[in-house]
Formats: C-alpha cells, sequence, structure tokens
C-alpha cells in the first residue's frame, strides 16, 4: 500500500509539472504501475503501450514495459526495451534503469556487465547500499574483488586455508564496522524465575 502511495505521488509529480495534453497519458502510466503492483501484468502492459505515443513519457514507459517483461521473465525483451532508452530523463530513473538491468545481467551469468551497470548505478545514487551491496557480490563473482581489497589482505597466502579464512573475516568486520557484537558474555547459573 505504501508503495502504491509512492507511486502514486511521484505520477502527480510528473503530471503536475507536463503540461495539459500529457494529463491522460500520466494518468494511464498511473493506472500501469497500479496494476503492475497488483500482479496483473497483462493489463500494466496495455496501459503503458496506451501511453507510449508521446514523446515526454517514453522513457517512464519504456522502463515500465521493461520491468513488466522482466517480471514475466522474459529478459532478452526487457532488456531490448530498456536499451531504446538512450538518455534518461530523470537521475532517479537512469539509477533505477541501471540498478534493474545490472540485477537482470547478473541473473543470467553476464557478471562483468552487470558490474559495468552496478557502477552506473553507484555514480547516480552514490548512497544506495543495495547497489553497493550487489556490485561487491558481482566483483566477487567476477573473481576482480582483489583490487577492491586492503593492501593487508592482497599478501595474504593464498596456500594457507587458514589465512584466507582469517583475511576475509577481517575484512568483513571492517565492512560490517559496529554492528558486530561480542558474544563472550559471563552466564550467571541461578535459574531464573522462567526457567521451570
Amino acid at each position: 500500500m505504501a508503495r502504491l502511495l509512492i507511486w502514486c505521488l511521484a505520477a502527480a509529480g510528473l503530471l503536475a509539472s507536463a503540461s495539459c495534453s500529457d494529463w491522460g497519458d500520466g494518468w494511464t502510466i498511473v493506472q500501469g504501475n497500479a496494476a503492475f503492483q497488483r500482479g496483473e501484468f497483462q493489463k500494466a502492459s496495455l496501459s503503458y503501450l496506451a501511453a507510449q505515443g508521446t514523446a515526454t513519457s517514453s522513457d517512464v514507459v519504456n522502463y515500465n514495459l521493461g520491468n513488466v517483461y522482466n517480471a514475466l521473465g522474459e529478459t532478452n525483451t526487457a532488456l531490448s526495451i530498456w536499451g531504446r532508452i538512450t538518455k534518461p530523463s530523470s537521475e532517479e530513473l537512469a539509477y533505477r534503469l541501471a540498478f534493474n538491468k545490472g540485477y537482470l545481467l547478473y541473473q543470467r551469468g553476464q557478471y562483468d556487465q552487470a558490474c559495468q551497470e552496478f557502477r552506473t548505478a553507484l555514480l547516480m545514487k552514490p548512497s544506495s547500499l543495495d547497489a553497493k551491496r550487489n556490485l561487491e557480490i558481482c566483483l566477487l563473482k567476477t573473481q576482480n574483488f582483489g583490487s577492491a581489497l586492503p593492501a593487508r589482505a592482497k599478501t595474504v597466502d593464498r596456500t594457507d586455508p587458514g589465512e584466507t579464512q582469517k583475511a576475509l573475516l577481517d575484512y568483513i568486520n571492517r565492512l560490517e564496522g559496529s554492528r558486530w557484537k561480542s558474544t563472550n558474555s559471563i552466564e550467571s547459573n541461578a535459574a531464573s524465575s522462567s526457567d521451570w
């Protein structure tokens, strides 16, 4: 419900900045977004195709159509439709487009291209933890992650699995920072009143 409200508010903002002739197409896109959120992909695609006629909304329509085809598992069609967007009309659209392309390419096993898309997404929105996390996963898959490791972890002898595991855990500990808590605690042997 909250997502639908956000989509509606974003669409209302888009409509408010559009000319009067774009109101009908904007409303059609909002209806398509609502159908997509409900999982009614056929209705969503029909709404997007109905709004495809105007040049001002073509990027948004192509992005949304690509999302529909991606949700239906038609990855080649989704990438083809997303490929029609040469210069996204907003920075948010550019971020979402790059992120979704990266995710889809990762699912297809095209890790190098996925890394490029997640890098592009991070350029658009550097604070995105999801894009950072996905980029790290892609880098691990392509085994280019060694260049991103700190110098101390790079010099570890890879033939000793104990040292490798220790370096990896040390690296993860630095990434996670303060989220790691000590599990060492002094336990009392006295039974509490809730023990039966």
